[in-house]
């Protein structure tokens, strides 16, 4: 199904994949399986309408916005941040910093 999916959404869930996981590398708190799925379409939701004119930036904002609104609703988890975006390979760089 993966060549039905549209360049911009799978650019979209290659970011957000690259972030959902270097942020569970790192997050502390008790992190229940069944939240995992949430934070990552979350997203994927929040980084999918910056992909086609947004900036680096603009992506690393959101997926950090989305890190944000997650970890209020979570109770105790907290990882680190999106600092560095490569939109070539999707991959990112986290600030160990916390929430920001």
């Amino acid at each position: 199904m993966e060549q039905d999916t549209p360049p911009l959404d799978r650019t979209a869930r290659t970011i957000a994949e690259s972030v959902y996981s270097a942020y569970m590398r790192h997050a502390s708190g008790e992190l229940h399986p069944q939240t995992e799925q949430t934070l990552l379409t979350r997203l994927v939701e929040a980084i999918r309408p910056e992909v086609p004119g947004g900036t680096p930036r603009d992506i690393i904002d959101a997926a950090n916005e989305a890190l944000d609104a997650w970890e209020q609703q979570s109770g105790g988890v907290r990882g680190p941040r999106v600092s560095v975006l490569d939109r070539a390979d999707g991959s990112v760089g986290m600030d160990s910093g916390g929430t920001s």
